[in-house]
């Protein structure tokens, strides 16, 4: 009976010391840096970008009609002619990989990298032809502004300044630019071998995925930039259910479609996957903690405490909290018969699944193979990759990242972070165990959600600072 009266007290003491520690941890108040910005500078980048983008680079597969890619290629020449008179330069069926010679030989090379590449668009909606370049209150608009031509022209940018500056890097410097990111295609796994079968091993990758944003949560009182070290998995799944069909006007029970949806339902309502936080996931939440209100920061700020609350709330009321943690299913297409009258024979229903490294292809294939027999269901695997390996957050290399964008965005909330879709950052773990995804083009929640939608738009300060940024990180890397 004395131990009971003795819970209550630690949990006091427990709680007090997590509401110390929230008081100690709130973050200095954020200012807006006041930054100089040239206007002519900004206008010439503007200019550069919006040629960039009036050459449609729609995603191909290497095989395809490679002609707007060729003019593009043309393009970058014009517009970027140090770079192409110092760097040596490789074309691999359109996909781009250049090499900066570096001073010292003995040093491992760095790659930044891209793609050339955007999705298709057409002219619906858009304040001004998709493909214009055209400068708006200061904004260039355009399909790949931000997705992923802004990324390319601040990186080509910066070494060609570089160049003029008479600057040499100490080690090698790779680009690389692939034209079918969008589509999952084969270009920087191409590259990625190209580079291997010379020998070669990388000690930084840096390509786009992660980003300066305004308002990343809601609620938070900061930019952050997010670092991505790791992309999670990805599988397309068909689940078939067959039987006899039909006509509708007597339809037995149990029909094939019925059992589809029931399976779909209970997928939906039991989110059947299991929740994991991952250290990379609690520092993400940690260094985010002081950019929120009391409340979050109280929670959020004491994991050592909370981390059982949030595994159970977050993924409960918030999309973004479940994916952190855990395998995602979203059932996105759906086939049943070609008539309203008839039962089909065989419907089915495509799940789109976003796998961890704890419960990569297999291990969810495995578990939704287990719903899908019990309503009689067949699975095809369409597609399938597991997530990439998870980069050291506490490397030299990733603490240089950290470092540059600290000086450059000073103020700015940093963290790591697991990328929910892919980027072409992961063919290249194969050559370096610092393969970590950040752009450092600043962009407002809203400017992000334009990205493969109408009015993708990109600030001409966000390109300005772009551009300092790689020039501050290759002028001082020393690794």
């Amino acid at each position: 009976m004395e131990f009971l009266w003795i819970v209550p007290g630690v949990l006091a003491v427990l709680l007090l010391v997590a509401l110390v520690r929230t008081f100690l941890i709130k973050a200095p108040k954020y200012t807006e840096r006041a930054i100089e910005f040239p206007q002519d500078e900004m206008d010439a980048y503007a200019e550069k970008l919006g040629d960039m983008i009036r050459v449609p680079t729609v995603s191909k597969r290497e095989d395809e009609d490679l002609t707007q890619f060729y003019a593009y290629h043309k393009e970058l020449e014009r517009l970027f002619p140090n770079v192409h008179k110092t760097l040596d330069l490789t074309v691999l069926q359109g996909t781009l990989i250049y090499r900066w010679h570096g001073t010292d030989r003995d040093r491992r090379p760095i790659l930044l990298m891209g793609h050339q590449d955007v999705v298709p668009a057409s002219d619906a909606g858009w304040q001004v032809p998709a493909y214009s370049g055209a400068v708006i209150d200061g904004k260039v608009y355009g399909r790949g502004a931000l997705d992923c031509k802004s990324t390319m022209f601040t990186q080509l940018q910066a070494v060609e300044e570089l160049i003029a500056s008479g600057f040499e890097p100490g080690c090698d410097i790779y680009l690389e630019y692939a034209i079918n990111e969008e589509t999952g295609g084969a270009g920087a796994k191409n590259a990625m071998e190209y580079l291997r079968d010379q020998g070669i091993t990388l000690a930084l990758v840096l390509d786009e995925g992660g980003a300066v944003i305004d308002k990343a949560v809601d609620g938070m009182d900061r930019p952050f930039a997010v670092v991505g070290v790791t992309e999670k998995g990805y599988m397309d799944l068909k689940i078939t259910a067959q039987g006899k069909g039909g006509h509708s006007s007597t339809p037995p029970r149990n029909t094939p479609a019925a059992r589809l949806f029931a399976f779909a339902n209970e997928i939906e309502k039991k989110r059947p996957f299991q929740k994991k936080m991952l250290p990379e996931t609690i520092k993400m939440l940690s260094r985010m903690a002081p950019a929120f209100p009391f409340g979050l920061r109280f929670i959020l700020g004491n994991l050592w405490l909370f981390r059982p609350l949030v595994k159970v709330l977050m993924p409960a009321v918030s999309p973004f909290g479940e994916a952190i943690m855990a395998t995602t299913c979203c059932f996105t297409m759906m086939q049943g018969s070609d008539a309203a009258n008839v039962i089909p024979k065989e419907p089915y229903i495509v799940a789109n699944l976003r796998t961890t490294s704890f419960q990569g292809c297999d291990d969810s294939l495995a578990l939704m193979r287990k719903y899908a027999d019990k309503y009689g269901l067949k699975i095809e695997v369409l597609l399938r990759r597991d997530a990439s390996p998870i980069s050291n957050i506490y490397s030299d290399e990733y603490a240089y990242v950290e470092s540059c964008i600290r000086e450059k965005f000073p103020g700015v909330g940093v963290t790591p972070y697991i990328i929910m879709g892919g980027t072409d950052c992961r063919h290249f773990h194969a050559l370096s165990e610092n393969a970590l995804r950040f752009s450092p083009v600043p962009m407002s929640s809203a400017q992000s959600a334009s990205c493969h939608a109408v009015d993708e738009n990109v600030d001409l300060t966000a390109l300005y600072e772009g551009v300092k940024f790689y020039k501050y990180f290759i002028g001082n890397y020393k690794l």
